[in-house]
């Protein structure tokens, strides 16, 4: 199809104008984050035009984003230019890494695309939400964009990822109705490149280090262990599907499917097939958590995980933000994998106060820190904290490992340096601040709702088999013969907690306790070791060894990041466990929804590398014991990953039906089929209506077929989906003031009356179509009040549009 080919072309040119800044941001990484250089120039190219249409300075025009581009490649030319990256150099050193990046980028983004056009209705769920904001943007001169639901106001909103897709929407001069299809297609290309990169990153400086000493490794092992990664994060499900089997089939108990308790699965129907074929069955596997108050009755708790929502097909702010927060993770092991920015130890560093030590950091490496880490509060502000938290424990024990002891200025250097990245990520991005609006209202306690243990295990059990085998074989190899007073307290800890979950019966509590109790024990000896192993080094003393690497920050960094990430995703389950965040549903469904999409992404990158120190790293040991357990631990892994690939094997075959339709990209071709006559009114007013005039039409409530035309065309309406308006605005006071005023525009045949709110309200055109119709049961006259005051413009099919004189 033409329209990937231009959408893959773009997507190129945006990566090409920025890969000289990424391998410079990214100089410790062996692929100098070339993996990573298409949502680096997203982020530039759309913050900078962004910040330019917010200020005025530039319009909302395709010359403007070339002007922005041809402006972020000058900067580029600039580095190259003064020797700062070698790009003849990189590609001698690189060319396998590019070549294997562009070909999984290329497949994937047309794989993906030729799955949407099976599917590719933009209708249900959030889809006609996220077609309106795209098409809001594309119709505002400047920025803040327009609300398409609420005319008069700007998005309240995290709006970037929108305002990217909608940039490369003008520049690719695509309809937006193909363009959302082809939006999701490069987040999915974008994920699989991110997760690959990461990973591939990860098993590549721990190859290093080996081949410095033992002259092991492969190139290929980096490669394989990156798809791994692509295959954890992007690809593979929770393991829902496997019980979706068993129940279609008719087996196991009712007292088993009570038990197991995965929401509507037991009330499913047989079928006819041995896999699932009810409608929508892969939803399910987004309710595996289930939640019940005192009484027994079901609360709602979302728990998506990528393939969930690629299969969806829903282009909301997690997974628009998804490619991102793999770009913030490079970052950190970017941080964690090198020496200090400037490029050498700060010898007689610890004279210098803990100001001057952060002052030292080169400013442009923490703008472009500051710049990429606060974009993902305007991309899914659930992710700054957490992505934020992983890039500064990166930093602290980076710089631990620099001054080679904790002091008061290592962590007044760190907190420091964590306070100016947030104060200075959100000044950057302050316009939408400002302008933003939140649901938010505190952080509330959860009482009786708790995860039960196998339901948890449904969701990660792969990552949790893996992560355990890791820890088990860590502790075994070489930490019960140093322990010290620190981990005797911490492990200490970790078992009265343990203790006391169990007494509750809180048993998934009892080994999220025991296995961030060992982790953080893993990290904090890991950590000591390696800077044990450079002071060894420095004084020219024998160098430590740990297992087959020496005991170096350069060579136990990726070992240390992974359990890093580790830590980070199974915090962030447990957390969900006792607070949330309040919001109008005032429960802790959102909280485990975006809580559990990160745990998902930093568990299966742990899950990634640790496989491949597990199976091909040479840790494992050679006895008979150790042979053995190895050769279980990867039984259980074999058949945990084949049980994962179940999803994907069937949820995209089932959403597509079956690839039985006419593949076509247009998201709005069902609009043709199934409501002709709007579809033509929607035409022909993309065709003949220019700006951003104001437009009414019925509102609805959410996930209904109202504000059809703001969402088709762009165009802001008095009020569309005002359920929707209240989760952006944190309340109802302006869309309830408006409901009963729209109610008497259409219903009253008053005109005078109708004339005087069309006028308070800057309302341009008035569409009369068959959902106004059935919601207002319009008489006749109620319809003619509208010549008095206005034109008619459009009379075709059963719908009328008219436009005020």
């Amino acid at each position: 199809m033409l329209s990937v080919f231009v959408w893959w072309l773009a997507a190129v040119a945006i990566g090409l104008v920025v890969t000289p800044m990424a391998l410079w941001i990214f100089r410790n990484l062996p692929d100098r984050g070339y993996a990573f250089a298409r949502p680096l120039g997203l982020i530039v190219v759309g913050y900078l035009f962004w910040i330019g249409g917010t200020s005025g300075l530039l319009h909302n025009t395709r010359v403007a984003i070339i002007f922005v581009m041809l402006l972020v490649g000058f900067l580029s030319a600039y580095l190259v230019r003064r020797k700062a990256v070698d790009l003849r150099q990189f590609w001698a050193d690189s060319r396998r890494t590019v070549i294997v990046t562009e070909i999984l980028f290329l497949l994937a983004l047309s794989l993906f695309a030729l799955f949407r056009a099976y599917n590719p209705d933009i209708s249900g769920t959030e889809k006609p939400m996220e077609l309106a904001f795209i098409n809001a943007i594309l119709r505002s001169d400047t920025f803040p964009p327009l609300d398409p639901w609420l005319s008069g106001f700007a998005i309240s909103y995290y709006y970037f990822g929108y305002l990217m897709m909608a940039m490369l929407t003008r520049l690719t001069g695509l309809a937006s109705d193909i363009t959302f299809n082809l939006s999701l297609s490069l987040l999915f290309a974008m994920t699989l490149t991110g997760a690959y990169g990461l990973v591939y990153n990860m098993v590549a400086l721990t190859e290093r280090s080996r081949r410095k000493t033992e002259r092991e490794g492969r190139p290929s092992t980096p490669l394989l262990y990156g798809l791994l990664g692509s295959l954890f994060i992007a690809i593979i499900g929770n393991l829902e599907a496997i019980f979706e089997v068993l129940h279609c089939n008719g087996l196991g108990s009712d007292a088993f499917w009570r038990w197991l308790d995965i929401k509507n699965l037991i009330t499913a129907p047989a079928s006819q097939k041995w896999y699932p074929t009810d409608m929508w069955w892969w939803w399910r596997a987004s309710r595996v958590v289930h939640d019940r108050n005192a009484l027994g009755q079901s609360i709602e708790v979302i728990d998506e995980f990528p393939c969930f929502s690629f299969v969806l097909g829903d282009c909301h702010p997690h997974v628009l933000a998804l490619p991102f927060a793999f770009l913030a993770l490079a970052l950190a092991l970017n941080v964690l994998a090198g020496r200090r920015e400037s490029g050498k130890e700060l010898e007689g560093s610890e004279g210098l106060s803990w100001l001057m030590r952060v002052l030292l950091e080169p400013p442009l490496a923490v703008l472009s820190w500051a710049l990429i880490l606060g974009s993902l509060g305007f991309l899914n502000t659930w992710d700054l904290p957490t992505y934020l938290a992983v890039f500064m424990l990166a930093y602290a024990v980076r710089r631990y490992w620099q001054d080679g002891r904790l002091s008061w200025n290592w962590l007044m250097d760190v907190l420091t340096l964590g306070l100016v990245l947030l104060v200075l990520g959100v000044v950057l991005y302050l316009p939408f601040y400002i302008g933003f609006r939140s649901q938010a209202g505190g952080i509330g306690l959860v009482i009786l709702a708790k995860t039960r243990l196998h339901q948890y295990l449904i969701m990660f059990g792969l990552f949790i088999w893996v992560i355990v085998g890791l820890g088990v074989t860590l502790v075994r190899r070489r930490l019960a013969a140093s322990l010290s007073a620190e981990f005797w307290v911490i492990g200490g800890v970790a078992i009265v907690l343990a203790a006391g979950f169990a007494y509750l019966g809180w048993w998934l509590l009892v080994m999220l306790t025991v296995m961030l109790g060992a982790g953080l024990i893993l990290v904090w000896w890991l950590v000591g070791q390696a800077a044990q192993g450079k002071r060894a080094k420095a004084s020219s003393a024998k160098t430590l060894e740990l297992w087959s690497l020496s005991a170096q920050p350069d060579s136990v960094a990726p070992l240390v990041f992974a359990l890093i990430l580790a830590l980070m995703g199974l915090l962030l389950t447990f957390s969900v466990e006792f607070i949330f965040l309040k919001d109008i549903f005032n429960s802790r469904m959102n909280t485990v929804f975006k809580f559990y999409y990160q745990a998902w992404v930093l568990l299966g990158l742990a899950s990634a590398y640790g496989a491949y120190w597990l199976l091909s790293s040479g840790q494992v040991g050679r006895t008979l014991g150790s042979r053995i357990a190895r050769g279980i631990w990867a039984a259980g892994f074999v058949v945990l990953l084949v049980a994962s690939l179940a999803y994907p094997a069937l949820a995209p075959y089932s959403k597509a039906g079956g690839f039985a339709g006419e593949p076509t990209l247009d998201g709005t071709a069902h609009l043709a089929r199934h409501r002709q006559a709007d579809y033509d009114a929607i035409q022909w007013l993309r065709a003949n209506v220019g700006g951003a005039p104001t437009i009414l039409e019925a509102p609805g409530p959410q996930y209904s077929e109202y504000a059809l035309v703001s969402t088709h065309t762009g165009f802001p309406t008095m009020l569309g989906w005002g359920g929707h308006e209240l989760q952006w605005r944190g309340n109802y006071d302006e869309p309830g003031k408006r409901e009963p005023v729209i109610d008497t525009i259409y219903r009253d045949a008053n005109w005078r009356q109708a004339k005087t709110l069309v006028e308070e309200y800057g309302v341009d055109y008035i569409y009369v179509g068959q959902l106004e119709r059935e919601k207002y049961q319009l008489p006749p006259q109620a319809i003619r009040k509208f010549e008095y005051f206005m034109d008619l413009v459009y009379d075709q099919g059963g719908v009328q549009i008219y436009r005020r004189r």
